[in-house]
């Protein structure tokens, strides 16, 4: 998947003021990761999760490659399966945004763009079982 302003405007616009651990649901390419290890301290932790292999490989690829490798981990796994003991300060995601729409014939493309295999309650309710007293969560619906 190409990386798409959506991803890039919410990378830079997101508060990220007295954050320690983000958990970025979807993470593509990394790029909304890599965005945010630059933009805070050296201490502060991301998870990242990816459904497709292909692009959690891509993912770590792209933060080994960048300053940031011991601040990200690349988890591939659907966020049903994901367990951590971690709570999260911020929980951020471009999600998924078409519903009971045409399927392109790319499975791929589906998983990325059609909330099939992450519905929005199902995203909602395990941010809100991972996310700390005081998080924040931050969900991109693609409107460009």
């Amino acid at each position: 998947m190409k990386v798409g302003t959506d991803a890039v405007l919410l990378g830079a616009w997101v508060n990220l003021a007295n954050v320690k651990n983000i958990l970025e649901v979807g993470t593509g390419s990394g790029i909304i990761s890599l965005m945010l290890a630059q933009r805070t301290t050296p201490s502060v932790k991301i998870d990242a999760i990816e459904i497709e292999e292909e692009d959690a490989q891509q993912a770590r690829e792209n933060i080994l490659r960048s300053p940031w490798p011991d601040k990200i981990a690349v988890h591939h796994r659907a966020l049903q399966n994901f367990k951590s003991n971690a709570t999260y300060d911020l929980i951020i995601s471009n999600p998924p945004y078409f519903i009971n729409s045409h399927l392109p014939p790319s499975a791929k493309r589906s998983v990325a763009r059609h909330a099939n295999t992450l519905t929005y309650p199902e995203l909602i309710s395990n941010v809100k079982k991972m996310l700390a007293l005081r998080g924040r969560k931050t969900i991109s619906i693609a409107c460009f």
